[in-house]
């Protein structure tokens, strides 16, 4: 018979997280992690059917192994909220993303936390404005304040202007991601 082995050391920190990418239909989910993986933008951005998720392994200075990051990218219309319930199972951060031209999608991102948090509870999250690269003068803009609002609303631990198409602040969110889920 073999000998089991004990670990009698300080707790082995997790190093494989879940992540979700939450938020309406057209907001750019999947052009953010065509960019975060493979560092380009994809054009003709497919609409997601229930989800989608990558691969990314990632170094923190900090931490000595790689992190494992699953990021999951979970359809955006109303009417697959039955196949995510199920997606949000284990899952250890979020990113909620809205389209900085249209402010519908930031209102609505409070829907996303109930359903989010009524199944899993509460877990580090990020929000995520993207497509910046679209803001012009001419548009009616979202207000800072308005943001800073959805902030406390969902309990984001951080906000982020990205551009799916440039790849603008794309790393930079799922670094903050990451070691917010690491250090919890």
């Amino acid at each position: 018979m073999g000998k089991a082995i004990v670990y009698k050391g300080s707790p082995i920190k997790q190093n494989f997280f879940k992540i979700c990418i939450v938020g309406d239909s057209g907001v750019g989910k999947t052009t953010i992690l065509h960019q975060y993986i493979n560092k380009r933008f994809k054009s003709k951005a497919e609409i997601t059917i229930g989800s989608n998720f990558f691969v990314k392994y990632l170094k923190l200075p900090e931490v000595k192994n790689l992190l494992t990051l699953q990021v999951w990218d979970l359809a955006g219309q109303d009417y697959f909220k039955w196949v995510r319930l199920a997606f949000y199972k284990s899952a250890k951060g979020i990113i909620y993303v809205f389209d900085l031209t249209r402010k519908n999608t930031l209102e609505r991102l409070q829907n996303w936390k109930e359903e989010i948090e009524g199944q899993i509870g509460i877990c580090p999250s990020l929000l995520v404005g993207n497509k910046i690269d679209l803001i012009n003068p001419q548009m009616q803009i979202i207000l800072k304040e308005e943001i800073n609002k959805s902030c406390q609303i969902l309990g984001t631990r951080a906000y982020f202007e990205t551009s799916g198409k440039k790849g603008t602040n794309i790393d930079d969110v799922f670094y903050r991601i990451a070691t917010e889920m690491y250090e919890k």
